[in-house]
């Protein structure tokens, strides 16, 4: 569903270019990739987004890597000490396992709590061997769901660095922009709202 949405965030601003803007294609340039539009026109500033969108790159590559191996190294954790033997793919049922020191354990609190039908398949069957395995399992599995998160604040990272180089296009092919800012007061706090004008 985020890759969809980041498409269509994409296609709208390469939509929204004028017909003139069309035929000079910077703007065009740093949706595809950031520092390209710049370089266009002739400024150094593209290779500060193209660095940054290397390190996205590379960050986001190895924190997936990561995720992967976390991964793996927590079957083999269950397996040592849990005594699992297969698991299903679903997220909810690694939660489960941090939450119940046995299968048994997870039985009896779902049919406590009238919700049988989150009972896992008797072939999902664990037993931690101590209550410090599983502390340790809920501590790696939470490194491990970290990890994936820092990796989606990546993708937002390159977002962020191809809107930051269209309005830097922008402002090289226009100087006249101007910023203005409004800050009003809500419930609990204040809202802030940037404009941008070019």
């Amino acid at each position: 569903m985020k890759r969809i949405l980041h498409i269509i965030l994409i296609l709208a601003l390469a939509m929204s270019l004028s017909a003139q803007e069309r035929k000079d294609l910077s703007t065009l340039k740093s949706i595809v990739l950031p520092g390209w539009g710049e370089l266009s026109q002739n400024s150094n500033s593209g290779y500060i987004f193209l660095a940054a969108e290397a390190a996205l790159w590379l960050g986001f590559g190895g924190l997936r890597y990561s995720y992967g191996v976390q991964g793996e190294d927590l079957v083999s954790y269950t397996r040592l000490h849990a005594a699992l033997n297969d698991h299903p793919g679903d997220l909810q049922f690694w939660a489960d396992m941090g939450n119940h020191i046995s299968y048994e354990d997870h039985k009896e609190s779902m049919l406590d709590g009238r919700t049988p039908d989150k009972i896992w398949d008797i072939k999902y069957n664990w037993e931690w061997d101590s209550q410090a395995s599983l502390l340790e399992y809920d501590a790696l599995n939470r490194r491990k769901e970290l990890t994936y998160m820092t990796s989606n604040f990546m993708i937002t990272g390159m977002i962020v660095n191809r809107i930051a180089s269209v309005v830097n296009v922008r402002y090289l092919k226009s100087k006249d922009m101007k910023l203005s800012a409004v800050s009003y007061p809500v419930n609990r706090g204040a809202n802030l709202q940037v404009f941008l004008d070019f």
